[in-house]
């Protein structure tokens, strides 16, 4: 149960990230990607490495790494339907980890993206 529940939330933490570079342009995205990966993080590792992508990210793009962040982060927490009752300047890793603590503690599963509900 426990690999079915990080299983999901970095399928949703991977699609969310991607939906919120899509967002800004394919250009943009498939630059962050590239650069990602020059910088050792592959697309799968996303996940696992967040905090790092942040701050690769923001060394790079400054501020506008910190929308994208922020903007995945709300998503994952409603798609984790919990509140985002944060603030822009809080830390992104801290809250990171609080969601993805919860999900395992509170067991639980993607609820607005029908793919990820496959999963389970």
């Amino acid at each position: 149960m426990r690999t079915n529940l990080i299983s999901g939330f970095q399928m949703s933490v991977n699609y969310w990230f991607d939906l919120v570079l899509q967002g800004m342009g394919a250009p943009i995205r498939d630059w962050v990607y590239d650069f990602l990966d020059k910088k050792g993080i592959k697309r799968d590792d996303i996940p696992a490495r967040f905090g790092d992508v942040v701050k690769i990210l923001h060394e790079r793009l400054g501020t506008s790494a910190r929308v994208i962040a922020y903007r995945t982060m709300v998503e994952l927490y409603k798609e984790f339907s919990l509140s985002a009752n944060f603030d822009y300047e809080d830390s992104i890793e801290d809250r990171f980890v609080f969601l993805k603590e919860r999900v395992l503690a509170d067991r639980l599963h993607p609820t607005r993206t029908p793919s990820l509900k496959l999963a389970f």
